[in-house]
């Protein structure tokens, strides 16, 4: 009975990490952002017309790449970080990527910034930070989003 018991309560601590270690600091593909089963708060910060899409979630934020072209980009971001009764126009608000970076791996996807890479970046009405490096002559995108 105390070994059934004990197995019981030594069980209970692995079957948490291993439903932490599926959820968070593992890569999921995905073909579209449809296709992507996480709640809400983090799938709509995904450009809708996003394709060939590499997640990877942990506890406060995620990492994406994925292709799009900079116009779709544009109006996603446009909607989505406009504030009330604001009008966004982020194709303006793009910064060149800083030159210390180019050539070079950024965050745990291992994205590398390109001489074309352009950077968006904004800040969420409740903190939370969200970068987005593009890449406009291959659509290729890197997204580093922190949410609380």
């Amino acid at each position: 009975m105390v070994l059934k018991i004990c197995g019981g309560i030594l069980a209970l601590p692995l079957v948490f990490a291993l439903v932490l270690f599926r959820v968070y600091g593992v890569d999921t593909h995905h073909a579209s952002r449809s296709s992507i089963w996480w709640p809400e708060r983090g799938r709509n910060l995904i450009p809708p017309a996003a394709a060939d899409i590499t997640l990877r979630r942990d506890l406060l934020d995620h990492y994406a790449t994925y292709t799009l072209s900079e116009k779709d980009l544009n109006a996603f971001l446009d909607k989505r970080f406009a504030r009330p009764g604001m009008v966004l126009d982020s194709f303006s608000e793009r910064s060149p990527a800083n030159p210390g970076k180019i050539g070079k791996p950024i965050g745990p996807l291992g994205w590398v910034v390109t001489e074309d890479t352009v950077v968006y970046t904004y800040t969420a009405s409740n903190g939370g930070a969200h970068n987005y490096y593009h890449d406009p002559a291959t659509g290729r995108t890197y997204q580093s989003s922190a949410y609380w």
